[in-house]
């Protein structure tokens, strides 16, 4: 390919990530559906004027009259969801994004500011009930991230590098003192390495909750549930400015009865803040935003951003890192890629997501290895809330002993 190709590809590479970020920005508003049942009316009464024909308009007349319902009933359940569940917290100002953050308990210069973040793109509400059980005796901060929770529309693209960027930049701005100790589930584990990397000095330690490590997304199986998880969303928020939720119309599978009862278990350890997290995180915002940053879920994605946010052997040098999580992979067996598999190949699969777990290891120099209850999930902290905060606490404290218990022991390696 010749160099004037090449500019000219990538020119055109740019434009559409321009006008993909440019539409996601649009449809984060809630009043979004307005303006487009506007624009459907404007080319009803453009088709009328042409034709002179009303049979010809009708239609079109007819679909933006639903379109405008559809956005008033969407403006009326946000209005109702913002009067019924007022934000905690308060908000700062972060590339032009305003991002709620709830900083509670006792400030200090040496105890470390515990920063929780839950799994997926989820906002603050996913770790309340660690925080409101630390914050008697540390100063623990929620943020939600951008378009999530409180938060109010993302700017687009978002990418895990970033967001760890503009995290820094909230515990800035809200005067967050002394060490800083980061503990992050699932995708929300990337997020707090990456904030880990830029700052290590700040890092008092650094808790990956059975994290997303990106040799899973470049050289894991397509799995079934990450394809959805990264198209999904954007359905999810443009039918949901006309109050049409997506997944009813697309008809959900039936969920394993494993799925069902986690779902229990995290609705009981979450309580109210689970209610509400429903309500938010169908918001368009929340939607489109997690459409946006769930790229890097795909094998294409993450090649695209691996070495903004990907890491080497020994990168974070000496931060004390704890990879928190199973010892096997217990509950996987409950994703359809492996249901679905062969039993050769389900044991591989099983095997490679139990040494990819262990990828975290190898980033700082000063690791520890700490197991979850025998019976655990990837979603351990809310079937086994208690003993996961006593293991956070005790970090926070100064330092994480492992139990005299021989198989805790085991399962531990400094």
């Amino acid at each position: 390919m010749r160099e004037t190709d090449v500019y000219r590809k990538l020119c055109a590479d740019e434009s559409r990530e321009e006008g993909y970020s440019a539409m996601h920005g649009f449809l984060s508003n809630d009043w979004a559906g307005l303006v487009l049942a506007a624009g459907v009316a404007a080319a009803a009464a453009v088709l009328f004027l042409v034709t002179r024909r009303w049979w010809a308009a009708a239609p079109v007349a007819l679909l933006a009259a639903a379109m405008a319902i559809g956005s008033g009933v969407h403006l009326y359940q946000v209005a109702e969801m913002d009067r019924k569940y007022p934000a905690p917290g308060s908000f700062v100002e972060v590339d032009g994004q305003q991002l709620h953050v709830l900083a509670e308990g006792p400030e200090s210069d040496s105890a470390p500011t515990i920063v929780l973040f839950g799994g997926g793109h989820a906002p603050g509400t996913s770790m309340r009930f660690i925080h409101d059980a630390l914050k008697a005796d540390y100063r623990s901060v929620l943020i939600d991230r951008p378009g999530m929770g409180w938060s109010g529309p993302a700017t687009f693209p978002l990418s895990t590098a970033g967001e760890a960027r503009q995290m820094w930049e909230v515990l800035d701005k809200v005067g967050a003192k002394g060490p800083v100790m980061l503990a992050g589930h699932s995708f929300g584990g990337l997020l707090a390495a990456n904030m880990a990397r830029l700052r290590p000095e700040r890092v008092h330690a650094l808790v990956v909750m059975d994290a997303t490590p990106p040799d899973v997304i470049l050289y894991g199986p397509r799995l079934e549930e990450l394809s959805s998880l990264s198209s999904d969303p954007w359905w999810n928020g443009f039918l949901g400015l006309f109050a049409i939720d997506y997944q009813k119309l697309k008809g959900e599978p039936e969920m394993p009865p494993a799925f069902v009862e986690l779902d229990r278990k995290i609705a009981r350890t979450m309580g109210r803040d689970n209610v509400i997290q429903k309500n938010f995180v169908s918001r368009p915002r929340a939607q489109m935003a997690a459409h946006s940053i769930y790229q890097e879920l795909t094998p294409q994605g993450m090649a695209a951003v691996g070495y903004e946010t990907g890491f080497f052997e020994g990168e974070l040098g000496e931060v004390q890192l704890y990879l928190f999580a199973p010892q096997n992979a217990v509950g996987i067996s409950d994703v359809s890629t492996f249901r679905n598999a062969e039993e050769r190949e389900a044991m591989r699969l099983q095997r490679f997501y139990a040494v990819a777990r262990e990828r975290f290891m190898d980033y700082s120099n000063n690791a520890t290895r700490i197991v979850a209850p025998e019976d655990s999930s990837h979603n351990f902290l809310y079937e086994h809330p208690d003993f996961t905060i006593d293991v956070l606490r005790r970090i926070a404290a100064g330092g994480y002993a492992a139990p005299n218990a021989p198989e805790a022991a085991a399962g531990t390696r400094p």
